[in-house]
């Protein structure tokens, strides 16, 4: 790690030498340490709302980060634009859109500074445009030739600018999905119709190769999620559907018959006993309506957000509660995994979506928001070495180096202070010596030049006065780069690796360093510390010793620290033997 002199290395080796020692206290600026940890995956938190009665409801983020909302408000489409969203914000001043029917299925997507809304009169699709982030919106505009989305609908983007609205409706023939696409700034004029087999109750949908959607859906008696894909080249042909796949996220069982009876949707046959006639599409639609309006639906609220560094996730609700699930490969894959709820209840689901920072999380009355965890970053490196000062030798009582491999060595430093020399640490002569200080320790022999080497650096934790007789002393109780490590906790979840191989062993240890302001370098290093990408999960609260000894035990590099750089060495049978330096 550090070189001898040869006028070193011959004194050392002589019978009779005479030892010499020199000590500084530097100023050191480190980094800033974390204002909170976020224990769980995620910490929500809720930014404020209003007093809006539960309803459909959307939510999209333009590239400006201003908050746009909707929601269905009885017969009424209501937007609301938040232009530098937080916990100071407000979230009830809302714009009346225009009419819609009750209960009609409404969404909305943002690409760049676009924002589309999609929603529906009686009998049409219809859609509002902005180009500005929603600070002024169009006209509604009739979509020509397209049934309403009363049953579901979705909007969804490509990064070209390209867009689809994806809906259902009652109209005719309440099986079919409906898909109207732009493509190169123009829409499709025909129906769009995709005959199927299921009774559609909500949709959600987002590009990435393909459009993938998520479909809520009537089975029978029960609601279900099923998994479709409109392919865009990627996993499925461009224009064709894929196979629709329920996906294991829970059902919900919906009571059709005893809604029908609560509505009198109930006839009696000519000439004989009374009997329940088979429900129509429209009557068990309504009967869904119902339960949703009693906040115990017991699944429902489909949303779907991309963030660009983290896993796709899908919210929905499981009796009321709002649940997260988080997609681990490609969609067409449909390996969900639950990650966590949000702390509300949510009869009609929470809708999703992100800013590259945040997760934001909104129904029709309530505004949430959590941290990505991919989002973490190393803090600023801080100010490094700064002004120094040396501890004359007749003031050292004593100085104990106690070093122990991958693990915190330490560093005692007593001092004389009969005179009071050192009563007010910090401050005048002795500014430098306060909690954080760099303490470098240098050790060598009386020589024509007492020459000495820097042989370790440490920081001092912990001071403590003490007092004898005859004896009075100020000890400067210190640590090195694995100290400080263990005292670093990560203030939210990370996850590295976790959909593309983006850092190696090598570069994941760079990083837990840059945590405590330090660097990373090489002596010699294995293959393996450069070509393995680990999937590295990381809890909040975790220390960075403890995320650095893990990395550590998937190679067979081991560490050493001088001051915060760490240096990498790859032990080998055949290395030559170094040079230990004994002191005195």
């Amino acid at each position: 790690m550090r070189t001898l002199s040869d006028t070193l290395k011959a004194e050392q080796k002589k019978p009779s030498r005479k030892p010499v020692v020199k000590v500084e206290v530097q100023a050191y600026g480190h980094p800033a340490k974390a204002t909170s940890i976020q224990w769980s995956l995620f910490g929500w938190q809720k930014m404020g709302g209003d007093s809006s009665t539960p309803n459909f409801h959307g939510v999209a983020i333009p590239s400006d980060g201003s908050l746009n909302r909707i929601k269905l408000d009885s017969t009424t489409l209501k937007s609301q634009r938040v232009t530098s969203p937080g916990p100071g914000s407000t979230y009830s001043s809302w714009v009346t859109r225009g009419g819609v029917p009750a209960d009609s299925h409404i969404a909305i997507a943002a690409q760049g500074t676009q924002l589309i809304i999609g929603c529906c009169s009686a009998a049409y699709l219809y859609r509002f445009e902005s180009s500005n982030s929603g600070a002024t919106w169009g006209g509604a505009i009739e979509m020509a030739n397209a049934r309403p989305c009363e049953r579901g609908c979705a909007v969804a983007y490509k990064s070209n600018g390209d867009c689809i609205i994806v809906h259902a409706s009652d109209v005719n023939d309440p099986k079919s999905l409906y898909l109207q696409k732009r493509t190169g700034g123009s829409w499709s004029t025909g129906l769009g119709q995709r005959s199927g087999d299921w009774e559609i109750e909500g949709l959600a949908a987002y590009h990435d190769g393909d459009w993938n959607i998520i479909a809520l859906v009537l089975d029978g008696n029960y609601l279900s999620i099923v998994k479709m894909i409109y392919g865009d080249g990627d996993k499925v042909a461009a224009g064709t559907w894929g196979t629709d796949e329920k996906i294991g996220l829970g059902r919900a069982r919906i009571d059709v018959q005893a809604e029908m009876l609560l509505r009198k949707f109930q006839t009696q046959y000519w000439g004989g006993a009374a009997a329940r006639h088979t429900p129509t599409y429209w009557e068990k639609h309504q009967a869904v309506m119902e339960t949703l309006a009693g906040d115990d639906s017991g699944l429902a609220g489909v949303s779907l957000c991309k963030p660009s560094d983290y896993g796709t996730l899908l919210s929905a609700a499981r009796s009321n509660t709002p649940w997260l699930f988080k997609l681990s490969g490609d969609f067409i894959d449909a390996n969900w995994s639950k990650a966590s709820t949000i702390p509300t209840g949510a009869g009609y689901g929470m809708a999703l979506a992100q800013d590259g920072t945040y997760l934001w999380a909104t129904q029709a009355n309530e505004v949430w928001r959590t941290a990505l965890p991919s989002s973490w970053t190393p803090p600023t490196a801080g100010s490094g070495a700064g002004d120094k000062i040396t501890m004359p030798v007749k003031d050292i009582f004593h100085i104990t180096e106690t070093i122990r491999p991958e693990q915190q060595s330490s560093l005692e430093v007593e001092l004389n202070n009969s005179k009071g020399t050192y009563d007010s640490p910090g401050s005048g002569d002795i500014a430098e010596i306060k909690r954080g200080s760099r303490v470098n320790l240098f050790i060598g022999y009386r020589t024509s030049s007492d020459e000495l080497s820097e042989c370790g650096r440490y920081f001092i934790e912990s001071m403590e006065y003490t007092r004898a007789p005859n004896k009075a002393s100020l000890t400067l109780n210190c640590i090195d780069a694995w100290g400080l490590l263990e005292r670093y906790s990560f203030n939210k979840p990370v996850e590295f690796n976790s959909e593309t191989d983006d850092f190696t062993v090598y570069q994941l240890i760079e990083k837990v360093m840059q945590a405590v302001g330090g660097t990373i370098d090489y002596k010699t290093r294995s293959d393996l510390v450069t070509s393995l990408y680990p999937q590295l999960n990381i809890h909040a609260g975790e220390s960075g010793a403890s995320v650095l000894t893990r990395l550590l035990n998937l190679v067979t590099d081991v560490i050493f620290f001088f001051g915060l750089a760490g240096y990498i060495i790859y032990p080998q049978a055949g290395d030559t033997a170094s040079y230990k330096y004994r002191f005195p």
